[in-house]
């Protein structure tokens, strides 16, 4: 299984892709170069620069945009501009934040980096109101977080563990226990659930995502020849089509001369569809009543 290049936007560091099922859209970040790029359901592209280093990105439920800026949680405006905060992170570790996405309940989950030899970084849930609360400490570089079909699981990535954990969640979504779903050869960065419950994890120097079962197997191997392979995510009309991204920074002139598409936007449709994803402040639909 081999993707097709749909954005040649050579990212310094793309990440963060998110659908926004309301506009039909595909949302991502090059972190590095402080772009946000939008791809919309007729295949055109628009990319805004950003007046901070932002590196999550989600719609809430009124239709605006909400970032993480270094270790703060705001909005942001139509020409890129951070506003005040919602909340902010702790400035434990490197001072600040990786990956992140809401919840079913449409609470953001965020971590933070830490990549000292007493990692104090954490995973932390940001409401609507802009309350805050750590739900998981001791980590080195917080990524990839997604949750089963049914929202009972969420499944996360502290990528210098060299795994993917399954966070099993009570009644509130909140993580009670924790087990280990898989341990990688190559280091994990972040992932998409689909509607089946199977987990697809990006590998970031291992040049492939790879899909595993709700019981850690390897299930499928898509190649994606784009340098650091950094994130994936669902979309498009039949929510079957899996977005990758990926990143040129750091690439010796070599590898980008053999790889010329690093840091490209990649699609591949796999025939099944993610299990979608919530905005700020939202609730899904599988979870209302709950």
């Amino acid at each position: 299984m081999t993707p097709d290049v749909v954005v040649d936007c050579a990212c310094d560091l793309g990440e963060g892709p998110t659908w926004d099922a309301a506009r039909q859209r595909l949302l991502w970040l090059d972190i590095d170069g402080q772009v946000l790029h939008q791809l919309d359901s007729l295949g055109r592209h628009t990319a805004m620069d950003l007046d901070q280093r932002v590196s999550v990105i989600v719609p809430d439920v009124e239709g605006r945009l909400v970032a993480v800026a270094g270790l703060t949680v705001a909005r942001i405006d139509e020409v890129g501009h951070v506003g005040p905060a919602i909340a902010t992170l702790p400035p434990d570790g490197d001072g600040l934040a990786n990956d992140g996405r809401c919840d079913p309940m449409g609470r953001l989950w965020v971590g933070t980096v830490d990549r000292s030899t007493e990692p104090k970084a954490g995973l932390f849930c940001v409401e609507a109101d802009g309350s805050l609360r750590r739900l998981r400490g001791g980590v080195a570089m917080s990524n990839g977080v997604d949750w089963s079909p049914d929202g009972r699981i969420c499944h996360y990535v502290d990528s210098l563990t060299y795994r993917v954990d399954n966070l099993y969640l009570d009644d509130e979504g909140l993580p009670i226990r924790t087990e280990t779903l898989v341990d990688v050869d190559s280091i994990p960065d972040g992932l998409s659930v689909d509607a089946e419950g199977c987990v697809w994890v990006a590998l970031w120097d291992g040049g492939a995502v790879h899909r595993y079962t709700p019981q850690g197997q390897l299930d499928r191997v898509v190649e994606v020849p784009g340098g650091f392979i950094t994130s994936c995510a669902f979309g498009g009309p039949e929510g079957t089509t899996l977005f990758i991204t990926s990143a040129r920074g750091g690439l010796p002139e070599a590898e980008l001369r053999s790889q010329p598409h690093a840091g490209a936007l990649f699609a591949l449709d796999v025939g099944v569809p993610g299990r979608g994803y919530t905005p700020f402040g939202g609730v899904a639909s599988s979870q209302a009543g709950r």
